[in-house]
């Protein structure tokens, strides 16, 4: 009897250990696909980046690494060059980054940044909870963040950066990190977030840049950042952007739009917490909330900056001003940004009833 328990359990040890390193590690709203460049991941793991943008583990070590993925939802990118495959019509879809939910899961994606990084693709990065029109997850999150000095640089000829829910929220959230998302196809965004035609009720599409920068580039005939509510059943569907930490969002290459098949859903654009951020919508910026300059901001000829009521503007010796500044009532100009600056008039004393002889 004694042999045969331990006999047991030998089969199980053998069983388990054949099983997928994902299928011990990975958290349920873990990617259940993930593809960097050509390559798919399917545990933890450390490689480097060829010249061509494809992934290889030869001289890869957690001292010697280009892309790591702790097998549960984080890939770091260190001095990275990724390039998109081939295969359009099926997954990876020739994405730079290809993450995809697990049926009737949420899917979420955190990538921390070391250094200067680079994809390209079809699309640059795709997070996916749609599988099919039969097989869908929830919610999609797209979290870019820094690890270490980190900035990226994203483009696609479809859209560069692609955020698509199943029956829930789609969310891109970028933290202390500067992305450039840039798109050379004519009706493709530069960043796209997306509610598919499975969402039902109220789903949310946001974007929030939390310090650092946002700079996306639409096509010649689409928007630098898109939202869609794809869904005709999702008649209660909110779009937000927000910024705080001084972060500056940047869609003066295209605008920000919001469209629906059913609905044409209202632009929500604010701050958030006790600082805010700055977000230019083509030619024309908004200063939202209590902004001090971090780094240097150019307003061109053509362009406008206004600092509305409520709202404040530290220029910080970084704001070089080709363009127009307008302070309207209620709002706060700090500095010498040079150039055109119009101010709403103040009264200094109150007016008082007066007398005049002829």
């Amino acid at each position: 009897m004694k042999k045969r328990f331990l006999s047991l359990l030998c089969v199980l040890a053998l069983c388990l250990g054949l099983l997928p390193v994902t299928a011990l590690a990975a958290g349920e709203d873990a990617p259940g696909k993930l593809w960097v460049g050509q390559t798919q991941i399917t545990e933890s793991d450390y490689w480097k980046t060829t010249d061509d943008g494809k992934l290889t583990s030869n001289g890869a070590s957690a001292n010697d690494y280009n892309v790591y993925y702790d097998g549960n939802g984080t890939l770091t990118l260190n001095g990275a060059t990724i390039q998109g495959g081939t295969s359009t019509v099926s997954v990876p879809y020739d994405a730079g980054i290809y993450a995809q939910c697990s049926n009737g899961q949420s899917v979420t994606l955190t990538i921390k940044l070391i250094g200067e990084n680079t994809i390209t693709g079809t699309y640059g990065i795709f997070l996916n909870a749609e599988i099919s029109a039969s097989s869908y997850g929830t919610d999609a999150t797209l979290t870019i963040t820094d690890e270490n000095n980190g900035s990226l640089g994203v483009s696609g000829s479809d859209h560069g950066i692609y955020v698509k829910s199943g029956t829930g929220n789609a969310s891109l959230n970028i933290k202390n990190v500067a992305v450039t998302s840039s798109t050379n196809g004519n009706y493709a965004a530069g960043v796209y977030v997306m509610s598919s035609s499975n969402a039902t009720g109220s789903p949310k599409l946001s974007l929030a840049v939390n310090g650092g920068s946002l700079t996306a580039s639409g096509g010649t005939r689409s928007d630098g950042i898109l939202f869609n509510v794809e869904s005709s059943q999702a008649t209660g569907a909110t779009t937000s952007l927000t910024v705080s930490e001084n972060a500056i969002v940047d869609a003066r290459n295209g605008e920000i739009s919001a469209t629906g098949v059913n609905i044409t859903p209202k632009l929500n654009i604010g701050s958030t917490g006790s600082t805010g951020g700055i977000v230019w919508n083509g030619a024309e910026g908004t200063v939202y909330g209590n902004v001090t300059l971090d780094e240097s901001l150019t307003i061109n000829q053509g362009e406008t900056l206004t600092v509305p009521d409520g709202s404040s503007l530290n220029c910080n010796g970084n704001l070089t001003n080709n363009g127009t500044i307008i302070v309207e009532k209620g709002g706060n100009l700090t500095g010498d940004p040079g150039g055109t600056v119009i101010s709403a008039p103040t009264i200094g004393t109150q007016p008082a009833s007066q007398t005049v002889t002829k």
